[in-house]
């Protein structure tokens, strides 16, 4: 998500990027990954400002990121 803020990342690109490697693993894996990071950044998680659901698509990181080198 920080290679791509503010881009809309589909369940199935998040899976692909992730470090799980298992073919029976299902797209409801990344949404509880996504609860997790959201209980560890986000100061209210039932409304998150950060990690924000596109419904029916996937998810977009809504914060600009700098990478500093």
């Amino acid at each position: 998500m920080l290679t791509s803020p503010e881009q809309i990342l589909t369940r199935d690109q998040l899976l692909d990027a992730s470090r799980v490697y298992d073919n029976e693993v299902y797209d409801r894996s990344i949404d509880v990954q996504v609860l997790r990071l959201r209980r560890k950044i986000e100061a209210d998680p039932t409304q998150p400002r950060f990690i924000v659901t596109e419904r029916g698509v996937g998810y977009i990181f809504k914060s600009p990121v700098e990478i500093l080198y």
